[in-house]
């Protein structure tokens, strides 16, 4: 499963997202950077590590908006 978020992750790098982790919590921000093991999300006030085996969805939030 890591495999298929990590090249999701470098499609959507840049771009705003929502994940959602194994605890159910839900993170929105831009994703900076991607490594193999997982997504640094940059959040306007900080920023979180995600490894891929914590994440449960991986969301672009402009695919859940109507322009």
């Amino acid at each position: 499963m890591g495999s298929s978020y990590y090249h999701t992750a470098c499609k959507y790098k840049g771009r705003p997202v929502e994940i959602r982790d194994c605890y159910g919590k839900c993170y929105r921000g831009t994703i900076e950077y991607v490594t193999p093991h997982g997504v640094y999300l940059s959040t306007g006030s900080g920023g979180i590590f995600f490894p891929f085996f914590a994440i449960v969805s991986l969301v672009l939030l402009a695919s859940l908006f109507f322009f």
